[in-house]
């Protein structure tokens, strides 16, 4: 049934600065497990990401450039994305999109006992995603150059970047939790950096592809597939996995399903839908509906047990149902609307 309402929709989603650009202060724990490959391009297509499982957490976080250590290096950088760790990207919003200005970083080779850990500052910025896109918009290309020091010798890095929206479509989360509108980005990222490895002056090549999943609302990706290639005269070594937000970052809580058991029926929907509040649910309760990009489409304050739905108008698609009662705690459901 689900396969047949991804190919009756038409919409697509478009990611676009008022929607998109981070918040600073928010922050939202990671996974991360092996590599999936990504299927091909295209539209209205289905994700099913459910059988990923993870292997290590992470939090990452927006933050205000100026508070970070290494903040008064880029007076222009809006938002300053860490990782819990020694990893920073500093960023900003531009009229092309979400340019990084620079960033603290470690590179390994794990074989060889090498580890790197510079600050770049890019005179020449990464456009890393462009603002507004869609799925069928030309895709984009820029160059790139910055400069940093390890061991007091300064090297410049220089390299591309190429992306676009290729696909769109519904992404089923790892464990199946939620079924998410997404925009896919593509992007590959091709780099070379001067290093001092093992006493020897080289250019390590590093290449990396990612496949990026935005939902409507997300200021990051919803799940991101890597494969990173980090190759010198010595030796290659590859590295490659799946990350994805942690299930209270998705825009609703999956947490909160389970509060109260939230029943909507007729359910796929055609023109009307009862939905039944909960019985331990303490009224007035506010019940909210978002459509599959995201927007909320409607909201009534609910004084009763039963709530009827008009949905005769509304685009054939994935709804969710978010119920909050008056103590705060909320339900959410999905709902298909169906012709």
């Amino acid at each position: 049934m689900f396969c047949s309402i991804v190919g009756a929709a038409t919409a697509q989603i478009t990611l676009a600065p008022e929607d998109n650009l981070p918040v600073t202060g928010t922050s939202f724990p990671a996974h991360r497990g092996a590599y999936v490959p990504p299927v091909a391009g295209g539209a209205g297509l289905l994700f099913d990401l459910s059988a990923a499982t993870p292997t290590s957490v992470a939090t990452y976080q927006w933050q205000d450039p100026a508070m970070l250590p290494n903040g008064a290096l880029f007076p222009a950088a809006q938002f300053a994305l860490t990782n819990a760790g020694a990893d920073t990207v500093f960023t900003q919003a531009t009229a092309s999109g979400m340019e990084r200005l620079g960033d603290t970083q470690t590179i390994s080779f794990l074989l060889l006992g090498e580890e790197f850990h510079f600050t770049t500052e890019f005179s020449d910025p990464v456009l890393e995603l462009a603002l507004p896109v869609t799925y069928g918009h030309a895709p984009w290309t820029d160059l790139f150059s910055g400069t940093f020091t390890v061991d007091g010798t300064t090297a410049t890095r220089s390299g591309s970047i190429t992306g676009e929206a290729d696909a769109w479509g519904y992404l089923i989360t790892p464990g199946g939790t939620d079924t998410v509108e997404v925009l896919r980005v593509k992007t590959r990222i091709s780099e070379t950096i001067p290093l001092n490895l093992s006493g020897f002056l080289v250019t390590a090549t590093h290449t990396r592809n990612t496949h990026a999943y935005y939902p409507m609302w997300g200021k990051y990706p919803l799940l991101s597939t890597v494969s990173d290639t980090l190759s010198s005269p010595f030796l290659t070594q590859n590295f490659a996995y799946t990350e994805w937000m942690d299930s209270s970052a998705v825009g609703i809580a999956d947490h909160a399903r389970a509060m109260y058991n939230l029943l909507i029926s007729p359910n796929p929907a055609f023109e009307r839908a009862a939905v039944q509040v909960p019985g331990a649910m303490p009224l007035p309760a506010v019940a909210t509906v978002f459509d599959p990009r995201g927007t909320r489409v409607s909201q009534y304050v609910v004084g009763e047990r039963r709530v009827e739905l008009n949905v005769q108008d509304w685009k054939v698609g994935v709804y969710q149902v978010v119920l909050t009662g008056s103590d705060g705690r909320r339900s959410t459901a999905r709902m298909v609307v169906a012709r």
